[in-house]
């Protein structure tokens, strides 16, 4: 299980604010990933008592008091690695980011889509939270699948369906193959047919367990042994 993501919004629109704080939220839920989210309205606020305590910072170019160019100078001096996007409603402030080596930008109205595909490569980045990958023959050639974004791996014959916030992937393989790997990664079998992320277990009654949002067998041999697997998870 990862370490909560650390997240700085430093923004004073509270509009704007709310909704990177959704995006992060929906991010995390569609990829088993946790974030510590503070938000502060003006650079100032987020600067005086800054301890070097952020992974991801997000930072508002124009606000009143000290615009987020010259907030970003004064946090580089005090934090050169933490790792820093701008949002602004203008490319050109953007681009002059990089003078104080921001990671990446993202253009107002927020997009989730835009905001999701930046923040899986800034993650790749932040060292501890990168992200290990699963390379998937399919059908429609190979697939890179990020191993903490499967919900659960399905057998069906001699194929192998892997269902993820982004759908399903279907390749020709065996159990046998894939189970070794995916078990040093958090997961375990339920029965037979599943072999389940831990991370996405949103709860077990009975013989069935709940991965996100869909409701799985547990086989009676697997019951023990399954449930034991799910306590030890959460623990770490």
């Amino acid at each position: 299980m990862h370490m909560p993501i650390r997240v700085a919004v430093v923004e004073d629109d509270p509009k704007a604010a709310s909704t990177l704080e959704s995006h992060l939220e929906r991010y995390g839920q569609e990829n088993a990933l946790q974030f510590r989210v503070k938000t502060y309205s003006n650079p100032l606020q987020f600067l005086e008592p800054y301890s070097a305590d952020y992974d991801l910072v997000y930072m508002d170019i124009q606000m009143p008091m000290m615009n987020g160019m010259d907030a970003a100078h004064a946090l580089r001096d005090i934090d050169p690695k933490v790792a820093l996007v701008f949002v602004t409603n203008l490319t050109q402030y953007a681009i002059e980011g990089y003078q104080v080596n921001a990671m990446d930008y993202i253009l107002k109205p927020v997009n989730y889509y835009d905001f999701a595909l930046k923040l899986t490569r800034i993650l790749e980045r932040i060292p501890g939270h990168e992200g290990e990958d699963i390379l998937v023959p399919t059908e429609i050639g190979n697939v890179r699948i990020r191993i903490d974004s499967i919900h659960y791996v399905e057998v069906q014959g001699h194929h192998l369906i892997y269902h993820t916030a982004r759908g399903e992937y279907t390749q020709y393989s065996s159990m046998n193959r894939v189970e070794p790997m995916l078990t040093e990664h958090g997961f375990a079998k339920c029965n037979n047919c599943y072999l389940v992320n831990l991370g996405f277990v949103e709860g077990i009654r009975g013989y069935t367990v709940t991965v996100a949002g869909e409701e799985l067998k547990i086989s009676q041999p697997r019951k023990k042994q399954f449930q034991k697997s799910f306590e030890e998870y959460l623990k770490r």
